[in-house]
């Protein structure tokens, strides 16, 4: 409806559409899609939009970086690393930048080469 006087429902000037977006993102992380998963984790991160809550970043972040999307595992990793929402693993943070570096994330590439001696340098990857 371009120049139109209709609305979606996701229309900005709509006081409830923030509440709308936050229910279909909770909606789609809830069925298993991993980027509304790492989303919602971010939201809960930065307290956009909800309560900030690290806690259950960490839980919508690592149920996405579980099912391979190599963004969530490289944040994962960093969440580890930091100890968001949970105590700091550094081991297991490596594990997870390995596996998001073998699935062609750059961030966690540059993580490996700061972290472990002898990794090769985020260029050196093909």
């Amino acid at each position: 409806m371009a120049g139109g006087g209709g609305s979606s429902r996701f229309a900005p000037h709509r006081p409830r559409a923030a509440d709308e977006r936050l229910a279909l993102l909770l909606e789609d992380a809830e069925r298993g899609v991993a980027r509304a998963q790492r989303h919602l984790a971010n939201r809960y991160l930065r307290g956009r939009g909800v309560v900030r809550d690290p806690a259950r970043a960490a839980h919508w972040m690592r149920r996405a970086a579980e099912q391979g999307f190599a963004p969530a595992m490289r944040a994962w990793g960093e969440y580890l690393e930091q100890g968001v929402g949970g105590p700091a693993d550094p081991a297991a943070a490596l594990t997870w930048y390995r596996r998001a570096a073998a699935r062609g994330d750059p961030p966690a590439r540059e993580h490996l080469a700061r972290l472990e001696p002898g990794a090769p340098a985020p260029s050196d990857w093909k």
